[in-house]
């Protein structure tokens, strides 16, 4: 079977054994898989309920969720992707058309953005080929679908392990076979089936806690106050004044702050609930942040949360790029090179050069290549130039040959010359 099939079709016996194990406990699209049942109809709801997970247009607006996200996207998007063959492994010159544009509607750093935002949002993202493929068997275009744009038709295997044998798309009719749908997951989660996996769904309390806190704190300052109010009064009140009351407080608070409530029989108006001017909902709403940064996998400081007792003093950045590459970003990014790499020919594969976000400064890395080109040299000006992201120069090329042909002639000469330490020494005439 060939790499570029490898991980996008199944075998008859595997597609037996795969039903074989999900027939008890069989999922259909119409009573399990939905999109009721994954959410995808929840942004029609004004408000979110613990009972179902944030929409992505909800989640979107938390501050620090849309922080963690535009961060890792960015981070990746912007970097250049290189193709290799052989063993050792040869850079070429010249990259394959899916490496240089994975998908034809789009830009890379497009589709880069649109797969790393559903897999840190989702765990997975689905990629749709379309197009056919070409002469070496590489299709001709990927197309990056949401997760709430696609769900699996018929069976499905609860435990993720068999993928399904075919899709339902929105805006296709019918059914896509499986094979032209590869899905990229960024975590594996054993037991919970694919349209649970996600921290939308795994990490909802969460992320409703940071979504009431935004919500609570935008009300807060709209209404000029603490949002939630407690009338009392020491006269008795039956049902009727107390609903005038309250009533005629909400009315002149939906007015705005600039509008005072005049209220009678001495009812007094008190702030009931959380104060986010005070020190206590400050510090809460920042552990909320460091809470959802954590869910991402960065640095709370990212979020604008310096946990207590820490210091950046002592870190560089370079040391910062290097533990946010290996730690974080490398989860998102190692699913796409792994995909792009097995629908190339043998031998050959992609990956992202994320050098130009680790490199170290201008002046550490010219000392770097001035040891790597310098005596016992290892590198040449050309190899320099290309990882500063600099055309080949002539002149320099010149140089450097003229150097060396300089000090080759040198030697030469030097070889060539006869040392004698015998000096004539005069002979002393007898007086």
């Amino acid at each position: 079977m060939s790499k570029k099939h490898r991980n996008t079709s199944l075998t008859k016996q595997d597609r037996e054994v795969a039903r074989t194990v999900v027939s008890e406990r069989a999922i259909t699209v119409s009573e399990q898989a939905s999109p009721a049942r994954i959410g995808t109809v929840l942004s029609t709801l004004a408000i979110p309920s613990a009972a179902f997970p944030l929409t992505v247009v909800e989640a979107a607006g938390v501050s620090a969720v849309r922080r963690c996200v535009t961060l890792i996207a960015n981070a990746i998007a912007g970097q250049r992707w290189t193709e290799w063959d052989g063993e050792p492994a040869q850079r070429l010159a010249t990259v394959s058309r899916i490496v240089k544009r994975p998908a034809a509607v789009m830009t890379r750093r497009e589709w880069v953005w649109r797969v790393i935002a559903s897999m840190s949002l989702t765990d997975i993202s689905y990629i749709y080929m379309v197009g056919g493929v070409d002469d070496e068997g590489i299709p001709g275009s990927l197309l990056p679908l949401p997760k709430e744009a696609i769900h699996p038709a018929g069976f499905v295997d609860p435990w993720g392990i068999f993928p399904p044998t075919q899709y339902s798309i929105a805006g296709i009719s019918g059914t896509v076979s499986g094979e032209a749908v590869i899905p990229m997951r960024s975590a594996f989660w054993p037991g919970v089936p694919p349209h649970l996996q996600g921290i939308l769904q795994m990490a909802r309390n969460s992320l409703m806690s940071a979504w009431a806190s935004d919500a609570y704190s935008s009300r807060y300052w709209q209404a000029g106050g603490t949002p939630v109010t407690q009338i009392s009064t020491e006269q008795e009140l039956d049902n009727t004044q107390a609903d005038f009351l309250a009533n005629r407080w909400r009315d002149r608070r939906s007015m705005g702050p600039d509008y005072p409530a005049v209220l009678g029989k001495g009812a007094e108006a008190k702030p009931w609930g959380a104060d986010v001017s005070q020190a206590l909902a400050i510090e809460a709403r920042r552990d909320i942040a460091a809470e959802v940064a954590n869910l991402f996998g960065v640095a709370s400081h990212y979020v604008n949360v310096n946990p207590p007792g820490s210091s950046m003093t002592y870190t560089n950045v370079q040391d910062e790029a290097l533990s946010l590459d290996r730690f974080t970003l490398s989860g998102f990014y190692d699913p796409i090179q792994d995909l792009i790499s097995d629908l190339l020919p043998e031998d050959r594969f992609m990956l992202i050069d994320m050098t130009r976000l680790t490199r170290a400064a201008q002046e550490s890395r010219f000392r770097a290549w001035a040891i790597a080109t310098g005596n016992k040299p290892w590198m040449t000006p050309d190899e320099v130039r290309i990882e500063e992201g600099l055309p080949p120069n002539e002149t320099i090329d010149k140089l450097v040959e003229a150097q060396g042909t300089g000090a080759e002639t040198a030697a030469e000469g030097l070889g060539n010359e006869t040392v004698t330490d015998d000096e004539p020494v005069a002979e002393e005439v007898p007086a």
